[in-house]
C-alpha cells in the first residue's frame, strides 16, 4: 500500500512552503490549484489542476481517488476553509464542521455570532441594496468600513468618509462577495495584529502574536508584519484571551485558527477569524524563523492523523523576523536590479519576486496587488528592521506608465 498522501489546497508562493513540508513528513503531496503554472506544483506528488474555491470539484475528485491515493488528510493552504471541511467530512478525515467553515469564513455570520455572545467587535450590519447600505452607514456613523462578506487579502474593502463614497465602495465589496451582499462596520482605530492558535484535544495552542503594518488609506491594505509583537506580556495574555472566546464562539474546536486583531480606545477587539493558517508569509516562514514554532507542521500532523511533536509548539529561538512588501509605482516593469546583491546581504532570509519586467504594476487597492516581498532577521527588531531596509534600498524595480508601454 502506497504512503499516506495529503490533500493541499493552494499551490501559489505562500503554499509552497506547506508543501514541502508535508513532503518532508514522509506523506505523499496532492496540491491542487486552478493555476497550471503554480510555482508549489514543482515540490508536489501530484499536481491537481482545480479551483480551491470549488468545494463539490474537490469532494467529486476526493471521492473518485481515496483510495488509490490513500487519502489521509486534507488541509487549506488559502482561505478556503469551506472546501477544506467539505472533503474532510465527505469522507470522514479530520476537520471542522462545515456550518463552522462557513461561519468563519463569512464575515456577517461571524459577527452574527460574537455581537450576540459578547466578543468585542466593531458593529456591522450585511446590506444587498444602496438603501439597506445607507441606513446603514447612518447607524454606524462616518467613517466607516464598506467590506466584502467572504473575501482575503483586503478585496473588496475600504473606508469611507462620507454617503457620497457609498455607492462606489458598495458595489466594489458586493463584486467581491460570493453573496453579492457586503458589511458596512462601524470605523475603530488602532494598532493591528494577527494572532494566532491550533485547538487540539481541547487546548489552544498558542504560536505567536505578530504587529501588522498598513498603509494606502482608504484601501487597508498590510503593508508588511514583525514578527513577534512589541507588545507587553499582559497585552499579549488579553489578545489571546479575546480570540480563544471569539473562536469558542464561533465553535472552532479543532485545527488551526488566525485572528486579525486591533487595540482600540474601547480596549482589543477582534475583527475577523478565519479557520485556517495565516497568510503573508506568517506561519510559513517568519514564525519559525523567529521563534522556532511550527505551525504548518502541526496542522498537517492534526489534518493527516500523524503524531503531534512537542518540538512544533515548543519555541526554541528568540529572533525578530520582518516581513514587508515593497511597492514600485504602478505600471509596466522595465527593469529589476539587484536581486542577486539582495539575496547575499546579512540576514535576508528569502525575497519572494512576483513580477517580472513585462508585467503590470497595478494600483494598490487590495492585498493582492503586492508584488514584492523580502524577509529579513536579526538577533533584535532594531537589526531586523536594519538588514530589511538595506535589502530594501538595493533591489530596485522600475516601472513605466501603462500608456507609455503600449
Amino acid at each position: 500500500m502506497m504512503k499516506k498522501s495529503i490533500l493541499i489546497l493552494g499551490a501559489g508562493p505562500m503554499q509552497a512552503a506547506l508543501i514541502k513540508k508535508a513532503g518532508g513528513m514522509g506523506l505523499y503531496t496532492i496540491a491542487s490549484d486552478r493555476n497550471p503554472e503554480a510555482e508549489g506544483f514543482k515540490d508536489a506528488d501530484l499536481p491537481l489542476v482545480l479551483d480551491i474555491k470549488d468545494p463539490k470539484a474537490h469532494v467529486k475528485w476526493a471521492l473518485e481517488n481515496r483510495e488509490s491515493l490513500n487519502l489521509g488528510g486534507v488541509v487549506a493552504g488559502a482561505d478556503v476553509a469551506v472546501t477544506a471541511a467539505a472533503v474532510s467530512s465527505a469522507l470522514g478525515l479530520p476537520g471542522i464542521p462545515a456550518e463552522v467553515a462557513e461561519r468563519s469564513n463569512n464575515k456577517w455570520l461571524m459577527k452574527q455570532r460574537w455581537l450576540s455572545d459578547g466578543v468585542p467587535t466593531p458593529y456591522a450590519e450585511e446590506v444587498a441594496s444602496l438603501s439597506e447600505a445607507r441606513k446603514a452607514a447612518a447607524l454606524v456613523g462616518f467613517p466607516c468600513m464598506v467590506k466584502a462578506i467572504d473575501n482575503a487579502a483586503s478585496r473588496g474593502s475600504r473606508r469611507i468618509d462620507s454617503l457620497d463614497e457609498l455607492p462606489e465602495a458598495l458595489e466594489d465589496a458586493k463584486n467581491h462577495s460570493s453573496t453579492r451582499t457586503a458589511l458596512i462596520e462601524e470605523f475603530v482605530e488602532g494598532d493591528e495584529q494577527s494572532v494566532e492558535l491550533i485547538v487540539h484535544g481541547g487546548k489552544h495552542y498558542r504560536f505567536g502574536i505578530v504587529d501588522r503594518h498598513f498603509g494606502f488609506r482608504p484601501f487597508p491594505i498590510e503593508t508588511g508584519h514583525t514578527n513577534p509583537t512589541a507588545l507587553s506580556a499582559t497585552a499579549r495574555e488579553g489578545l489571546y484571551g479575546l480570540v480563544t472566546r471569539a473562536a469558542s464562539s464561533l465553535g472552532i474546536e479543532f485545527g488551526p485558527y488566525k485572528a486579525d486583531t486591533i487595540l482600540t480606545k474601547k480596549g482589543p477587539m477582534v475583527l475577523e477569524l478565519p479557520a485556517r493558517l495565516s497568510g503573508g508569509f506568517h506561519s510559513q516562514y517568519t514564525t519559525p524563523l523567529a521563534t522556532g514554532l511550527e505551525p504548518q507542521k502541526m496542522a498537517i500532523a492534526l489534518a493527516a492523523g500523524l503524531p503531534v511533536n512537542r518540538e512544533y509548539f515548543t519555541p526554541s529561538l528568540d529572533r525578530t523576523a520582518v516581513c514587508k512588501a515593497l511597492f514600485p509605482e504602478p505600471g509596466i516593469v522595465s527593469s529589476i536590479e539587484g536581486l542577486e546583491e539582495v539575496e547575499k546581504l546579512p540576514g535576508i532570509e528569502k525575497v519572494f519576486l512576483m513580477a517580472r519586467p513585462g508585467d503590470e504594476v497595478l494600483p494598490y487597492r487590495n492585498c493582492g496587488h503586492r508584488v514584492c516581498y523580502i524577509i529579513a532577521t536579526g538577533g533584535t527588531r532594531a537589526e531586523a528592521l536594519e538588514n530589511w531596509d538595506r535589502a530594501a534600498k538595493t533591489l530596485r524595480i522600475a516601472t513605466v506608465p501603462a500608456r507609455d508601454h503600449a
